[in-house]
């Protein structure tokens, strides 16, 4: 069994996040999650949404903005 100092559960968006802000940070960390990664984005999203916010704030940490 492996042994980490922290325990993600979700990789949802937050999730993902966070693990990639710990890595940079060199802290051992494990994601836990029960499906596939990000399936409530691609199965349980809705079409009508809109975000008011720009771009490059709604990006994950470490993905090049476009």
């Amino acid at each position: 069994m492996r042994r980490s100092d922290v325990v993600i559960i979700g990789a949802g968006q937050a999730g993902l996040a966070l693990s990639h802000c710990l890595g940079r940070a060199g802290i051992d960390h494990a994601v836990l999650e029960r499906g596939r990664i990000g399936e409530r984005w691609r199965s349980q999203s809705w079409r009508s949404l809109r975000l008011l916010t720009p771009n490059w704030l709604n990006a994950l940490p470490g993905s090049p903005y476009k």
